[in-house]
């Protein structure tokens, strides 16, 4: 028997993603923060774990729910309408989506679960995002692949990185599972540091982890410089409001890139804003945030907001009074 068959209207066909309707879990709540949990087939019990630890904490901290979103690819030449309803890939994705949502349930957060058919990936995360009107998504990629590798491979998260109109957060995760007990906040004046901070802070809420706030900025820095860097850091510890253990603090140091990827190495996880130069930008230059996701074998959590028409300065050293 057909999908299409057995399940009728509740799956709909949108250029070439298949969105299954069919919830698992409560509907979440009208009018809270929505975050987007992709989850690919592949997905390993202790790669679930950690994602869901990330995810559940910033969703508790903006009072809101995940919505737990199974991926399931298929060959181009395999039409999405004839996927029989007892394909193992099928399967495996709604048992998959049971439990993510139950497990994150357990912690107080709600969930909701979907399944999506899809012959690209990023398409259908991006697809999703719009179609359950979510605030942010979460994603996960592996270690070891540099950001141009990964552009020139389709990545997932590097394709909804640069197009998804909402909130986004890539993590790396560490080789080897440890409990985050301390955070390097990594923060500039760029338009991502303050959802960095926002992000740190749900996490050391979750954990109870100490968090070091640390602007970095060159020995040949003017005074000006030197000023803003203050500005930044007093933005940090506001955004790090309720955090127990936190020092904030200006450095001067030789090189900004080498100076974060050693300094990680003493943390659980490194925290950071995403890149706003282009590509050749980044591959010139080595962005700071791609940088720390080669070559520290910690974790790194990378935040991009979603900035709209506001301005830097606004939403982050001087802080929104609109908010």
């Amino acid at each position: 028997m057909l999908l299409q068959q057995l399940y009728g209207d509740m799956f709909a066909t949108d250029g070439g993603h298949r969105s299954g309707t069919e919830r698992v879990g409560d509907a979440l709540p009208e009018g809270r923060y929505r975050l987007l949990l992709p989850v690919a087939g592949e997905t390993t019990p202790a790669d679930a774990e950690r994602r869901l630890r990330t995810a559940t904490a910033i969703a508790r901290e903006r009072d809101g729910g995940l919505v737990v979103c199974s991926i399931v690819s298929f060959a181009r030449q395999t039409p999405l309408d004839a996927v029989a309803a007892d394909e193992p890939k099928l399967v495996a994705a709604r048992e998959t989506t049971e439990r993510f949502v139950e497990t994150v349930e357990r912690t107080g957060v709600p969930a909701t679960g979907r399944v999506h058919l899809t012959h690209q990936e990023s398409g259908s995360v991006l697809n999703a995002v719009e179609a359950y009107d979510c605030d942010g998504v979460t994603l996960a990629i592996r270690g070891g692949q540099s950001q141009r590798r990964r552009l020139l491979t389709g990545d997932v998260a590097e394709r909804v990185v640069s197009r998804a109109e909402c909130e986004v957060f890539v993590e790396k995760q560490a080789a080897d599972e440890t409990p985050i007990e301390t955070v390097l906040l990594a923060v500039s004046g760029g338009p991502h540091s303050g959802l960095a901070a926002q992000a740190a802070r749900a996490l050391a809420l979750d954990t109870g982890a100490r968090v070091d706030a640390v602007h970095f900025m060159s020995e040949d820095a003017s005074d000006e410089d030197h000023e803003e860097g203050t500005q930044i850091v007093e933005a940090a510890e506001r955004a790090l409001t309720n955090v127990e253990r936190v020092e904030a603090t200006v450095e001067a140091v030789e090189k900004v890139e080498e100076t974060i990827i050693s300094r990680s190495d003493a943390y659980d996880l490194t925290v950071l804003g995403s890149p706003t130069g282009g590509l050749l930008e980044q591959f010139v230059f080595g962005t700071v945030p791609d940088s720390v996701n080669q070559r520290t074998g910690n974790a790194v959590l990378m935040a991009r907001d979603d900035v709209g028409s506001k301005s830097i300065y606004e939403r982050w050293v001087a802080g929104d009074p609109t908010e």
